[in-house]
């Protein structure tokens, strides 16, 4: 259908819808959202104007630009007895007016949060990433024992943990009861609840709040940042954590996209939402070995010039995160998806034995995704006892301890965790000496020997 596409200017935004009407043909009707004019999350429009004038025709603010199928829940790891394994479909929209990219389906948070398998103190790189986050901000602010941190989607209390080493009040809130039974048995102080105002005027106010890699999780974004700007005393500052989209896109890291994550964020439509709940981003710092690439945001209640790394990392979105850079994303990953399952397939046809390395959510989309199953890879081994003995949604290959793995190694590691690259690599030094190989995903499959 695409020689039936109108040329598009850059410089004509009728132009470019005309084109975004003509590709949404190309989607499968639907099972989801697509059929109705959404309210963006990040901007809350739903159409606007072609025109100057109020008389101009109306189009849609959110557009879908990549559709991944129907996919299931990537964190809900299924026991080897479940006959739940629902999928539900997975679109990525582009909204015109505030350029966020994001999921417009929603499945009920219940189904997500409630019993997690995620834990941060499972990764080295993480633990010491958060001490050393803990360790920054305690002197950036001068946090004392008068002081209370909140970290919201507080999981098993790391990062409080440190902030308690250093004389810090703390208090989590974390939705997951069993993730947050293990914070209290630690000694950090949890809510098992999720964060909204009713909740937020219980609390004291707050000189520091805390959410990593949580604001992607939320579906109702204005709300939750009015609630930060509610819980924040005067002189607070709320610090968080996410995927830079930039990074996805450029790493071609489509196994980030997955149910949990409602939005995709760079920083322009992120300063736009804080800006007009009463926060103003005013600092960064950059982690590109962090989850693919991290970027840590500095929001406070008062205004001040931004820094130069804001301006810096907003100039380079202008070209690495806009509309185009999404459409050639969308083209790029089923071609690097069947890339990839041809590469395993002819290891298979050599009589070589395959298993995953790593359990994380973004696994369930990419075997799902590629057509990766049973067939192809024998287990995936995971550190994780809360994921061992379980199974991936979906492919249905069962999670293993490090310990099972080693008494049946694989020819072949497909490096599902490839977020923790470095970290794995120097751990599995033995694995490779011996002449075990790694399949690192992304940006492009490759071979990785020793």
């Amino acid at each position: 259908m695409r020689e039936h596409v109108m040329p598009v200017r850059r410089s004509s935004i009728r132009w470019e819808m005309v084109e975004i009407e003509l590709r949404g043909a190309q989607f499968r009707e639907a099972k989801h959202a697509m059929s109705s004019w959404l309210p963006c999350r990040g901007c809350g429009l739903s159409d606007f104007p072609l025109g100057g004038s109020p008389w101009s025709p109306r189009h849609r603010a959110m557009v879908p630009m990549v559709d991944l199928g129907n996919l299931p829940l990537a964190n809900r790891l299924l026991s080897v007895t479940s006959t739940s394994n629902a999928p539900y479909p997975l679109v990525v929209y582009y909204c015109h007016n505030c350029a966020l990219i994001q999921l417009a389906d929603l499945v009920p948070r219940t189904e997500m949060f409630t019993d997690y398998v995620y834990l941060t103190s499972a990764s080295k790189t993480m633990m010491e990433h958060f001490d050393r986050y803990a360790e920054g901000i305690t002197r950036r602010l001068d946090l004392t024992a008068k002081d209370r941190v909140l970290d919201v989607g507080s999981n098993d209390g790391t990062l409080l943990k440190a902030f308690q080493r250093r004389g810090a009040r703390v208090l989590g809130i974390e939705p997951a009861r069993n993730v947050a039974s293990i914070a209290e048995a630690a000694g950090v102080p949890t809510l098992t609840n999720y964060f909204d105002l009713k909740l937020a005027k219980r609390l004291e106010k707050v000189r520091l709040v805390t959410a990593n890699n949580i604001l992607s999780h939320v579906g109702s974004l204005r709300d939750f940042l009015a609630t930060v700007a509610h819980v924040l005393r005067p002189n607070g500052l709320f610090v968080f954590e996410l995927p830079w989209v930039a990074d996805v896109l450029r790493n071609n890291s489509f196994d980030m996209i997955y149910h949990e994550h409602l939005s995709y964020f760079g920083l322009k439509p992120l300063t736009r939402a804080l800006r007009e709940e009463g926060l103003f981003l005013v600092d960064l710092e950059y982690y590109p070995s962090i989850h693919g690439g991290t970027f840590r945001g500095f929001a406070s209640p008062s205004f001040e010039e931004p820094s130069h790394l804001v301006k810096e990392m907003s100039a380079r979105e202008e070209k690495e995160a806009d509309f185009w850079a999404l459409r050639d994303f969308s083209e790029r990953v089923p071609k690097l998806a069947h890339h990839l399952r041809d590469m395993l397939l002819s290891l298979k046809k050599e009589g070589k034995r395959i298993a995953g390395y790593g359990a994380p959510a973004k696994a369930t989309i990419l075997l799902n995704y590629c057509g990766i199953g049973r067939d192809i890879l024998d287990y995936a081994s995971d550190t994780t006892p809360l994921k061992q003995g379980k199974l991936i949604p979906g492919v249905k290959i069962p999670v293993v301890s490090p310990e099972l793995a080693r008494t049946k190694p694989p020819d072949y590691y497909l490096l599902l965790a490839w977020n923790f690259r470095q970290e794995i690599l120097a751990k599995e030094r033995e694995f490779l000496d011996k002449g075990g190989r790694f399949v690192v995903p992304f940006p492009q499959p490759e071979f990785v020997d020793s």
